[in-house]
């Protein structure tokens, strides 16, 4: 397996949200272990841990797990699964506000932030359906 160097960038940027690696693999509820090999290129990162990341980095929920399964599809070899990567870029080329009410989304669902929402309960956070 390659290293991923977007991987890497969002682990890094992940990491220095939360204060470390160590608390981002807390965080994330596995072993510290895991976020070096993912960096190593010696463990897969699925569409969710991806779009885990973009959220605690920062990103537009609705955005970051759209963006993180359009990188997985695209790397498929079959053809429906590359021509649903196609159609996760076009709705992604839209501004953020168009987006969201493509989807269905009416409030502005703010990224997490580490002053005044804390990590410990990202998971638990209610995320627009």
């Amino acid at each position: 397996m390659a290293t991923d160097e977007r991987l890497n960038f969002l682990i890094e940027k992940a990491a220095g949200v939360v204060g470390s690696q160590t608390r981002l693999a807390e965080i994330l509820e596995i072993p510290k272990s895991h976020i070096s090999q993912m960096k190593a290129g010696t463990r897969a990162a699925n569409w969710r841990m991806r779009g885990t990341l973009r959220v605690i980095a920062g990103q537009d929920p609705t955005r970051a797990y759209m963006e993180a399964m359009a990188d997985e599809l695209e790397q498929s070899e079959k053809n429906d699964e590359k021509r649903a990567a196609d159609g996760f870029r076009t709705y992604l080329a839209m501004p953020d506000a168009d987006l969201r009410a493509m989807v269905g989304i009416q409030n502005e669902e703010k990224p997490l932030n580490a002053n005044t929402q804390g990590f410990d309960s990202w998971r638990k956070r209610s995320l627009p359906r």
